[in-house]
């Protein structure tokens, strides 16, 4: 079973399709407090942000990674998934051969 931050951030690949590095750039703060939005960033120009709706099924996962950041003392203005996308993503990525899931390369 993967950790509750691997699932949350394969969940947010899978409904806005963000790479391994626009990933790396999510913070607590660009999920919204009741988890229906999460903004994602482009690594280059803020003018490409974008803010992506999340299903509801998506809600209680999301907001649990939140929850993890405060726990762990992160400040909301730090990466979410700091451990996971570094080296390319290399655990996260490890993740998903284990569950044959295909993790897009960036576009």
């Amino acid at each position: 079973m993967a950790h509750p931050l691997h699932a949350t951030a394969l969940t947010i690949h899978a409904v806005t399709g963000a790479d391994i590095n626009r990933l790396a750039l999510i913070r607590g703060i660009d999920i919204n407090e009741t988890a229906t939005t999460v903004e994602i960033h482009d690594s280059t120009a803020h003018r490409r942000c974008r803010l992506y709706p999340l299903p509801t099924w998506t809600r209680r996962l999301v907001r649990a990674a939140g929850i993890h950041g405060q726990l762990k003392d992160r400040a909301p203005d730090s990466p979410l998934f700091p451990l996971i996308t570094v080296q390319d993503g290399e655990q996260l990525r490890l993740t998903t051969t284990g569950i044959r899931y295909n993790l897009k390369p960036a576009p």
